[in-house]
């Protein structure tokens, strides 16, 4: 053979089949490639959110524990003097003691689409079940503020450590906290207001919500009276900036992303859904909470109910208010003390002005977003 044949033969290109194998076996490898890392960030998602919705329900747990083991509550139901008199106590204008335990379905939700409704239960504690290193921002800046004599007032002398009304309360995922956005107690975020509007507008046109979120909230003083008086609980949205701004300061998230939950109380070897207690002898043997996730997570928790004997936080702020009245501070003794009650003119205020239930105010109605 010629020198210039084998030149030509050893310079010879790929042909097309060559070429279109060539490229055929390049993209399934690439293909393959890219499907096991398309698959090993999918398995990371999903390891990651189970594992944050582990720590969520891991908080929840121990928050309602927490509660649940430190209610505070009466010895025994209380007598009137003047009964035995043959005095009726309403006639006598005795306000009635607001119940220390009170589940309920939310009368918020009254007209939720379906069988389920959400529920609320409102407790008072001897302290707060939330530790100050799981606190939001929000609640963080409650607990500051309140330090302030002319600042907030929750129903309790000392918000991050005394006695105080509270509840556990469902609202639909991201809906409260675009409100806190709203009234600057959160930092804005468009995606999450986004994907709450379309959770709002499912819910306006009757449709069900896709996730829940469970909150503990300490209860105001104001807030208190109101719903001793006879209002009910107050839709997020209810009232002026500053007065949502001061009722959802120390909500604090603690499980979202829910798709059913309930709670049941135990008394007498009867389940019971709706329950109200005020006294050592009407409490329930234990309680329960159980949960499903849109992950398909599901926790059910059973929880021993323990307590302590003392006065309701609304009464020890009325008993500072009349010493305050009587030139006493808190400790009976004569001097410029002051009470909690904020509606007091003689003493600046901080805290939101509950209006009586017969008023028409803001308060009253039910706002919108």
């Amino acid at each position: 053979m010629s020198t210039s044949a084998r030149s030509n033969q050893s310079t010879r290109a790929f042909t097309l089949v060559e070429l279109t194998l060539a490229i055929v076996v390049a993209s399934l490898v690439m293909l393959g490639v890219t499907g096991v890392f398309a698959a090993a960030r999918s398995m990371d998602r999903i390891f990651s959110n189970q594992y944050e919705n582990s720590t969520q329900l891991n908080i929840a747990q121990m928050t309602i524990r927490r509660a649940l083991l430190s209610l505070q509550i009466e010895e025994d139901q209380r007598v009137n003097p003047n009964d035995s008199a043959g005095v009726n106590t309403e006639a006598a204008g005795e306000i009635e003691p607001r119940p220390r335990i009170i589940l309920e379905t939310d009368p918020i939700f009254d007209n939720y689409p379906g069988e389920w409704k959400p529920q609320r239960l409102e407790v008072v504690l001897s302290a707060p079940p939330i530790a100050l290193n799981m606190a939001t921002k929000a609640a963080a800046w409650a607990r500051i503020n309140d330090r302030d004599a002319d600042s907030l007032d929750f129903s309790s002398t000392d918000a991050s450590g005394g006695i105080l009304r509270s509840v556990f309360e469902l609202r639909p995922d991201g809906s409260r906290e675009a409100i806190m956005r709203r009234v600057g107690i959160m930092d804005p975020d468009q995606e999450a207001d986004e994907r709450y509007l379309q959770s709002l507008q499912a819910l306006q046109s009757g449709r069900a919500v896709e996730g829940w979120t469970l909150w503990w909230r300490p209860i105001l003083y104001t807030e208190s009276l109101y719903l001793r008086d006879g209002g009910i609980p107050l839709e997020d949205t209810a009232g002026t900036e500053d007065e949502i701004r001061f009722r959802l300061a120390g909500a604090i998230p603690l499980v979202s992303d829910i798709d059913l939950c309930s709670w049941t109380v135990y008394k007498s070897d009867e389940k019971i859904n709706e329950y109200e207690a005020l006294s050592m002898s009407s409490l329930p043997a234990y309680a329960e909470f159980e949960l499903l996730l849109n992950s398909d997570q599901y926790a059910t928790w059973m929880f021993e109910i323990d307590w302590v004997l003392g006065e309701d936080p609304l009464e020890l702020s009325e008993d500072d208010d009349a010493a305050a009245v009587n030139g006493e501070d808190a400790d009976g003794n004569n001097g410029a003390g002051g009470g909690n009650n904020q509606n007091d003119n003689g003493r600046p205020g901080g805290g939101v002005r509950v209006p009586n239930p017969n008023n028409q105010n803001n308060m009253g109605s039910r706002g919108e977003s």
